[in-house]
Formats: C-alpha cells, structure tokens, sequence
C-alpha cells in the first residue's frame, strides 16, 4: 500500500444508542451548561460546540520498510520548547528522576499581560502527562512576598507527546478555572539542548562541572517563585524567572549569559507582553523589552541571586536560593 513513507489520517466516528454523531476525540473534555452538553469538537477542530464530529487528531506515517526502536522520553528531553506558530510563548520542561517531569509554561493573559502555569507530571513511554495545571497567584515581587499567601490552584491537564528528539505536541485543556472551557494543540520544537545530556545519544560526564546547576532553583522564604536554569551545550546559560510583579501579577523574566569569575552572569534579562492566550495569539503582538540584571552564584545545593531592575516598580534585591530540582543524568557531585 505504501511507496516510501505515506502520510496516514485515521477517521474515527462515534454515535450514541439513538444514532446522535459524538464527539470522538477523547482528549476533548465536555461539559454540561445551560442544560445541554457543551465542549464537543466537531470534525474541523472548532470546539465548543454541542454536536460532535469525528475524530482526525490520530496520524502517523506508514511504510513498508523496517522502523527502529520507537522514541521514548529520556534525560534530553529537558529543554525549552516552542510552537513557531506561536513564537513568544513556550515552555521549560524538567525530566527528573523515577518517570517524573516539571513543567513550565510562560504565556499570557486575555488582556496581553503575561501569565504563567507550572505542572508536575508523570513520563510514560513517548508522553508526559499533566494531571494537574496549576496556576499560582498571591506573591509579590520583592521583601513584602509572603509564602503563606501564595495560593496554588489547578486549573487544567496537559498532554505532552513525543515523536523524536525534535519534536513533540502538546493538547492541553483549562476547565477548571471558573471560566467557560478553553483547549488547544501546539507542535513543538525544540529551543534548547542541556549540556551534559544530549539527546538521542548516551549521557556524558558534564563538559563543564557547571552543567550540573541546571535545574530548579527558589528561596524558601519566597516559595511560590523562582529560577529555572539550564547550562547549555554550547557553554552559555539560559534562565527563566517566574515571579510577579508589586501588585501580584504574574511576571516572567529570561536571558542567556555566560560565566564569570564562578558566578552565572546574565546581563540583560528581557521581559515581554502584548500577545493573549489561546485562539486570539498573535506572534506579531509580542513586544521584547530590557527588565534588568541577574547573577546567580550557586553549588550544588545553594547559593544567592543578586538582581537590578531597570523596569519601574521593581527593588534590586537578593535571594538565598535552595535547589529544587536535579535534572536525570545530572546529578551534582560537589
């Protein structure tokens, strides 16, 4: 049936016992409202609707020739990932020890401000699953944060599959956030390689006995924000900032620097805005801008973040930082 490799589409169609046409999808999520169900797709992929229609999300290429060993989630898998589509949101995605993963994700709000969820999951074969999205709200930028006001709400599920090294997708749902259900998909490329843990290849000892900060990092004193960090094949650092603003709005801050004299240097940490979330996301609305300065100077289990805003309404400070996380196949010696 196949010359070479041919894309194949699989039509599922479900009905019910008096022939009403389902939603066949099983990852869409429907709900009752209004006295009727509600959250079906139908078989152009519009959602929220009352009718179903079959399901077209199953594809994969067939071919006559012998196929290796099929992709399974390792250690390399740790990386920021994109949907070029959607270029100015992403995620930070941790594989940690015993089928456990950490995600990430820095996006925005339906107003154009910026937003962020993180999610703890579980690694099976080629998916990582996200029972729970959580939404953190209740901190505040600077020495007025008080972790007992931190509030820490799930808000969804996600779904994220792999096909290679390369490449993944991602279905996610929010449905438990008082509002009317939202879902999406995005395909994913990879943003990002951690040094020490190449993908596809075997585990080498760190080029740099730095590469083994990459990981998590907080203050315990400020439990409810922090840094994600990862040393990157190519000898620079990349760092992710989760945190809010003075009056509690969620805020993110990256950049990549280097090192100098021991301590990580990240001369320009740029923050962003303009773009919504879901549907109505538009790369072109994204605006980059110059937040501050950030040095992070850590061992394996500690160390401080000195930062200097340049944005108004932000204090320059420090924080004592602890390791939250230990990256698979980078476990830190010293």
């Amino acid at each position: 049936l196949a010359s070479g490799t041919e894309p194949v589409t699989l039509s599922l169609s479900a009905r019910d016992m008096v022939g009403t046409q389902n939603d066949a999808n099983p990852e869409t999520v429907a709900t009752w409202e209004n006295g009727a169900w509600a959250g079906y797709e139908d078989a152009s992929g519009t959602s929220g609707l009352d009718r179903g229609g079959p399901d077209r999300t199953i594809r994969f290429p067939l071919t006559a020739e012998p196929l290796g060993d099929p992709f399974v989630v390792e250690p390399g898998t740790s990386a920021a990932w994109f949907d070029p589509a959607r270029d100015g949101e992403g995620f930070v995605l941790e594989m940690l020890a015993d089928q456990r993963s950490v995600m990430y994700w820095f996006t925005y709000d339906d107003e154009g401000r910026q937003d962020w969820y993180i999610a703890v999951g579980e690694i099976r074969g080629n998916r990582i699953l996200f029972p729970d999205v959580i939404q953190v709200s209740g901190g505040v930028f600077g020495p007025d944060f008080d972790p007992e006001q931190v509030i820490r709400t799930p808000v969804g599920s996600a779904t994220f599959t792999w096909s290679s090294c390369e490449a993944g997708t991602l279905k996610w749902v929010l449905d438990r956030d008082g509002r009317a259900l939202r879902q999406g998909r995005m395909n994913l490329t990879r943003l990002s390689t951690v040094m020490g843990i190449p993908c596809g290849q075997r585990p080498d000892a760190p080029a740099q006995p730095a590469a083994a900060l990459s990981g998590s990092w907080y203050d315990p004193d400020h439990s409810g924000e922090g840094y994600v960090l990862e040393v990157l094949a190519d000898g620079r650092n990349l760092v992710y900032w989760f945190s809010f603003d003075a009056d509690g709005a969620r805020r993110w801050f990256f950049g990549v620097g280097g090192m100098q004299d021991g301590r990580l240097v990240f001369d320009t940490l740029h923050t962003t805005g303009g773009a919504r979330f879901g549907a109505d996301f538009d790369y072109r609305d994204v605006t980059l801008s110059d937040w501050g300065s950030l040095e992070l100077d850590l061992g394996c289990d500690g160390g401080t973040a000195h930062f200097e805003p340049r944005e108004d309404g932000f204090a320059p400070g420090q924080l004592d930082l602890v390791r939250l996380t230990v990256l698979d196949g980078l476990e830190c010696d010293s």
